[in-house]
């Protein structure tokens, strides 16, 4: 199980983001494998202390983190948090070129060469449809910093706030360094019909309350294309039907998720003295049959 972000900074809940900024540079001061060579449990402290205070640092992970614990950040780590992560390219991520050189100096008194430090890395968004997130596309996109363009894979399954890395198209180094990553985050576009949370998708269809009485069969939207459901007679508003794997994949390979869609009963609207007269007829004598209203107008009056 993975160790709290806070205990592994050995700090509270209240710190600020200065003081944080300072407890994990005395962990990376401590625990830099350049300090520690052949000492894979220092290497693995820092890494730790590393994926903690990027976290930690951003206002919106921390909150997400505090709600939720690791579960609400994983996905910005995969499977293995920093653990295939280049040391350098930690210190140059979270800190900039600034302090990677101020840290060091504190390592090992500024008196070791090193090789020059990476460029800083730099963050876009990229707008896809729901279609193209879930099965993916290969999308020519600009370089924020240049008028260069390159094509992205977007491998099927990515959802919003994923991460993809385009090494060395960041920013280049002031001191001679390799140039930095770029990280491009997902952002799904609103689909007209159909939400996504994880796995499975979700859908409101509204029929009439003649279908919802008699049962009928109507066509609900997926991915792919429409596809028909059978509504049996006297169904209820808020009732939900499942269509397996018709929902959508993920970036981890999981399998597809399900379509759940959610009945609404739509009552009509602007009918004539005629159509009314015509609904009192249908429905007298039908009291006992609405066995919701009946009971609640019974628990009303005995309570």
């Amino acid at each position: 199980m993975k160790r709290d972000y806070y205990e592994i900074l050995g700090v509270d809940r209240n710190i600020t983001p200065e003081e944080l900024k300072k407890a994990f540079k005395r962990l990376a001061i401590k625990y830099h494998p350049d300090k520690n060579p052949d000492n894979k449990e220092a290497e693995e402290k820092f890494k730790e202390a590393a994926e903690a205070y990027e976290v930690l640092s951003d206002p919106s992970k921390r909150a997400t983190y505090d709600q939720f614990g690791h579960q609400g950040v994983s996905s910005n780590f995969g499977q293995s948090g920093y653990r295939d992560v280049n040391i350098n390219d930690i210190f140059n991520n979270i800190f900039g070129d600034e302090i990677f050189g101020d840290i060091f100096g504190d390592i090992f008194g500024g008196g070791r060469t090193r090789r020059p430090p990476r460029g800083r890395h730099i963050q876009m968004s990229l707008d896809l449809s729901l279609n193209d997130a879930v099965f993916g596309k290969t999308v020519e996109i600009k370089l924020p910093n240049n008028s260069k363009k390159v094509s992205v894979n977007i491998p099927p399954g990515v959802d919003a706030g994923n991460k993809i890395r385009l090494s060395g198209e960041g920013e280049p180094s002031q001191y001679g360094g390799e140039n930095g990553d770029l990280y491009i985050v997902v952002n799904v576009l609103k689909h007209p019909f159909l939400e996504r949370e994880g796995n499975h998708l979700y859908c409101e269809v509204p029929i009439r309350i003649d279908q919802a009485i008699l049962g009928a069969e109507i066509e609900v939207p997926t991915l792919t294309k429409n596809v028909l459901l059978k509504i049996p007679s006297e169904t209820q508003t808020g009732k939900v039907f499942k269509l397996k794997d018709k929902g959508a994949g993920s970036i981890h390979g999981r399998a597809s998720g399900d379509l759940y869609v959610r009945i609404v009963i739509e009552t009509p609207q602007r009918i004539s003295n005629s159509q009314k007269k015509a609904i009192e007829e249908a429905f007298k004598g039908m009291e006992k049959n609405f066995s919701e209203s009946a009971e609640f107008s019974n628990n009303l009056k005995n309570k």
